[in-house]
Order: structure tokens, then C-alpha cells, then sequence
């Protein structure tokens, strides 16, 4: 039985496997598969073949119309945010169409109101489709656990790999050498914010900061020394 690591996203092959043996994240208990809907994955796949986030949303939602109520859609769907046109992020530029932006509030939580702040924390936790969407699956709590750990993968992705402040370049050239040194300080810094977030939940905290924990591990290898040592000092 095939199964897809949530912590890394890779596809694993074969039974019995407790971890996934490219990141060494714990796997979520093996069942019986759900039903697939191919012409909605088809629809996933193209959308996320896209240049774009805005192109990507255009086609989820044309995949809606054709595959009303489809939840593989409605999942992926869930990664995009709202353009917001007239208020603009991060000096002049609009990334709340990407969803994972909303984890910014823990990197620099100067930037943002205490009102927008607010909103973020909602868009994490408790969107409306955000629940809807996860009560369609037949292990709703594994599902949430697997999109907080997508977002925040992706978030370590975009926003900290792609990001020269974070991994410097010579000569315009981003510097790959010792990803995991120069990722641990924000990434550790974010898991501070997020472990001292009285706005959450208790088991919020932590299912998000174990997300952001295991999203490094991912984007590193599983190299977790450096991280280590500066959320346990």
C-alpha cells in the first residue's frame, strides 16, 4: 500500500513502514484507502502544474464547477489565500495569496496590527472551509495535522529558503552551503513565538510548532542539530 509522508510529502511504497524513511518523520497508521475522485485530481494536478498562485486558484476553481463539492479541490484550495489588493505586506509586495504567508506573524510580528494579527491567527485555526473541508475526510485530525505541516513546509520553502536575508548570495547567487545552519535561527525563532502564543490553544501551540519542527527536517534532510541546540538553550 502506497502512502504519502505528511511531513515531507514524499510517496512511499510497501507495508509495515512506521517511518518515513527520507525525513525519519512518524507515519500515520495505515488504513483503508478513500475513494478517489481522478477527474478532481486531474484538476489538482494542472492547478498545481501553474506558474502561479493567482493561475492556481483560477483553475482549483474552475475544477470546483466541474467537480462540485470535490474534496481533493477543496484541500488544495485550502494552501491559497485572498489577494488583498489595497493593503499591501512586506515592503510593497501582496504574498496573501499564498496561504503559508500567514506564519510571517511569528517571524517579524512587528509588521502587523494587533487587528490583522487577529485575522491571521483565524485563517490558521479556524476558517470556516478549513473545518469543513476536514470533516470530509475519514481521519479529520490527521488531516489538520498534515495541513499544518504542508504550510508550514511550504513556508519554510518560500519564504525562508527564498529569501537572500536568510541564505545570503555572492554575486546574486544563492548560497546553498549549510541550509540547515542558516534556516535553524529564524525557524527557532518562529517555534519560541508560536510556544509563547497565549492566542492559541494549548494543543495548538504545539501541534504548530512540532509542524514548523518537522517542515525543517524536511526542507534539511533531517539534519536537526542546529535547531536543536538553539530551541533546547
Amino acid at each position: 500500500m502506497d502512502r504519502t509522508c505528511g511531513s515531507c510529502g514524499k510517496r512511499i511504497e510497501g507495508e509495515g513502514i512506521a517511518f518515513c524513511p527520507y525525513c525519519g518523520a512518524k507515519l500515520a497508521a495505515e488504513s483503508t484507502p478513500e475513494p478517489r475522485n481522478e477527474e478532481a485530481e486531474k484538476w489538482v494536478s494542472k492547478a498545481l502544474a501553474a506558474a502561479s498562485y493567482p493561475e492556481r486558484k483560477k483553475i482549483l476553481l474552475k475544477g470546483l464547477e466541474a467537480c462540485p463539492g470535490s474534496r481533493e479541490i477543496e484541500w488544495e484550495l485550502l494552501f491559497i489565500g485572498e489577494s488583498e489588493k489595497k493593503k499591501m505586506w512586506s515592503k510593497g509586495i501582496d504574498f496573501s495569496i499564498i496561504k503559508s504567508w500567514i506564519l510571517e506573524i511569528y517571524r517579524t510580528p512587528e509588521e502587523f496590527s494587533t487587528e490583522k494579527k487577529e485575522q491571521m491567527h483565524a485563517l490558521l485555526f479556524d476558517a470556516p472551509e478549513l473545518a469543513r473541508t476536514m470533516n470530509r475526510f475519514e481521519h479529520p485530525e490527521e488531516k489538520q495535522q498534515e495541513y499544518l505541516q504542508r504550510l508550514c513546509r511550504e513556508y519554510v520553502e518560500l519564504f525562508l529558503e527564498g529569501s537572500n536575508l536568510v541564505m545570503g548570495n555572492i554575486f546574486g547567487l544563492r548560497i546553498e552551503r549549510n541550509k540547515e545552519k542558516k534556516l535553524a535561527v529564524p525557524v527557532a525563532q518562529m517555534i519560541a513565538r508560536i510556544r509563547a502564543d497565549e492566542k492559541l490553544l494549548p494543543e495548538q501551540r504545539e501541534q504548530l510548532w512540532k509542524a514548523m519542527y518537522q517542515a525543517y527536517g524536511a526542507r534539511t534532510g533531517g539534519k536537526m542539530v542546529y535547531l536543536d541546540e538553539l530551541i533546547n538553550n
